[in-house]
């Protein structure tokens, strides 16, 4: 059966041995975040989170608010964590979890180690969002609770819809895979299988014509050149610098978007959308 397939190929690239296929990767956030009250100490029950101040990605806003969550949000430079910041977050025991994104933007990586090891010792569940990062390094179960990834358009599987949802704890899991809206559509989970087949390919043809564009690019100030990556995001300071950078994006056809953008970084930058490729 090719739910069976899938999942298995995920336990594999996650190191979590629970996972569900999920009709959307929106629906894999809301599903991780519906949980919150019920695994964590009742006497610690607060419906707060945090999630990273640039980087993320724009349901880590939305959902909270359907589900009555309040937000903060953890410092950043250029889409990394502030680790100072959230020590002084969740040392105050006020949030149930942080839900974050690795990369950051696509393009930051973060210390997920470190950030499991603080988070655990304070009782703040981890939530991962790996739909950049399935199939390399970055993405790794055992620096969260919960990890989420979107099968959706130009991401790394790009399989035009669907996503993912994992437990590294069956505590969790037995809560979690309740509120999971599982997809079914057969011909939808055929392409997600296809997609995951070819992924090793297509992370390797992504790498290749990034460095291409950061070879290129190399006199302009690039955030992060040397982390696992999925798009170049270059700040500019100057008009004339940030014409430069489109028209070489037009003359290589690549697409692009302006900065700031909290689902890249929050200053003038122009990320060029490698994973569109």
């Amino acid at each position: 059966m090719v739910r069976e397939k899938i999942e298995h190929l995920l336990q594999e690239h996650t190191k979590h041995d629970y996972i569900s296929i999920t009709t959307r990767g929106n629906a894999a956030i809301t599903a991780a975040l519906s949980i919150i009250p019920n695994i964590v100490p009742k006497q610690k029950i607060q419906k707060k989170i945090l999630i990273p101040e640039e980087g993320g990605w724009i349901h880590y806003k939305k959902a909270p608010g359907l589900l009555g969550i309040e937000v903060t949000e953890v410092k950043c430079h250029d889409a990394k964590i502030d680790f100072a910041d959230l020590l002084q977050k969740v040392e105050t025991k006020k949030y149930a979890a942080f839900l974050y994104q690795n990369p950051g933007g696509y393009f930051a990586e973060q210390p997920m180690k470190k950030i499991y090891d603080l988070c655990a010792k304070h009782g703040c569940t981890v939530i991962m969002d790996v739909s950049g990062s399935l199939g390399t390094a970055l993405c790794n179960g055992d620096y969260a609770d919960v990890l989420v990834g979107s099968f959706g358009k130009w991401k790394l599987v790009d399989a035009g819809s669907g996503g993912f949802i994992s437990a590294k704890h069956k505590k969790i899991w037995d809560v979690l895979k309740k509120e999971v809206d599982v997809l079914e559509d057969e011909i939808t989970l055929q392409k997600i299988w296809q997609k995951l087949q070819e992924l090793p390919e297509r992370i390797g043809f992504l790498q290749e014509r990034r460095n291409k564009i950061l070879t290129d690019l190399s006199n302009f100030n690039i955030l992060y050149p040397a982390d696992i990556g999925f798009v170049v995001v270059i700040e500019f300071a100057t008009v004339q610098e940030k014409e430069k950078i489109i028209n070489y994006c037009e003359k290589k056809e690549l697409s692009w978007t302006e900065c700031p953008r909290y689902i890249r970084v929050n200053k003038k930058a122009i990320s060029i959308e490698v994973k569109q490729l």
